[in-house]
């Protein structure tokens, strides 16, 4: 079996991110919340200073840098052993990042958005986080094709050819299949009952679904609040599929559904 599942906990810099936009721009409230998540045993942070919700508004590279920079300062503050990720479409902050300690690089445009991103990775020799996140995401719509299985694979062996070319190596290469990111909630559904099989031609795997009404099949009449009973379900199930990374907001809970599952599927 491979080794546990690891949590990525969120934490989002912006004004307008989907579930926690604002709350964490002040470094007194980061920190605050920095700390929670290490307390809740999160192996990773993962700091955004732009948002990836449907239809969302690109964020000047400065002022992404201004907000990135002084929270890797924090974690390193805090905690020496906390690896730290960053969440950017952009090159020139992710080069900024990596220089600062930063170690990995979750790019949700997959190298498509900034076309140095991936020499600056190699540069590095970081880790990067490819996403599926088709056009349509960013007009609020969906992408219509056949077989979203299918799609996803094709897109992530072109994306990985090219990362690879550009001097990554394989094994620094994480997929992410963007649950979410311009599917329907069948395509979501249809991915994420295929995690096993995106492990098997992947191998390293991270999945979010944190926060996210992935399938109004599921969450009819569901409240807000009670999302987070179909997270803890899927990083459950992630787990026992081999996933690599869960990315959430609620590292506690998480990491306790992970804890669960690898103790069932290892007893």
């Amino acid at each position: 079996m491979k080794n546990k599942t690891k949590i990525i906990g969120i934490l989002n810099i912006t004004d307008d991110s989907f579930s926690d936009g604002g709350k964490y721009l002040k470094i007194s409230e980061a920190s605050k919340y920095i700390k929670k998540m290490i307390s809740d045993n999160c192996h990773i942070i993962d700091i955004g200073a732009e948002s990836s919700k449907p239809g969302f508004i690109e964020v000047p590279i400065d002022k992404q840098i201004s907000r990135i920079l002084p929270i890797i300062s924090e974690i390193k503050k805090i905690s020496d052993d906390i690896t730290i990720s960053i969440d950017t479409r952009s090159s020139k902050v992710a080069e900024s990042a990596l220089k600062e300690g930063a170690n990995i690089i979750n790019d949700v445009s997959s190298g498509n958005n900034d076309k140095n991103m991936f020499d600056v990775v190699a540069k590095y020799n970081a880790d990067i986080i490819l996403t599926h996140m088709p056009d349509e995401h960013l007009t609020s719509d969906n992408i219509k094709c056949d077989d979203i299985l299918e799609n996803v694979e094709d897109y992530f062996r072109e994306q990985i050819n090219q990362a690879v070319k550009s001097g990554i190596s394989q094994n620094n290469i994480i997929i992410d299949p963007g649950i979410c990111f311009g599917k329907s909630g069948n395509d979501n559904i249809k991915l994420l009952s295929n995690m096993k099989y995106l492990v098997s031609v992947f191998d390293r795997v991270c999945i979010g679904v944190s926060n996210k009404r992935f399938s109004s099949k599921i969450f009819k009449g569901i409240k807000d609040s009670e999302m987070k009973i179909a997270a803890l379900t899927i990083s459950t199930l992630a787990t026992c599929s081999g996933v690599e990374f869960l990315r959430v907001h609620d590292t506690d809970a998480n990491h306790d559904a992970v804890e669960v599952a690898w103790k069932t599927i290892n007893s």
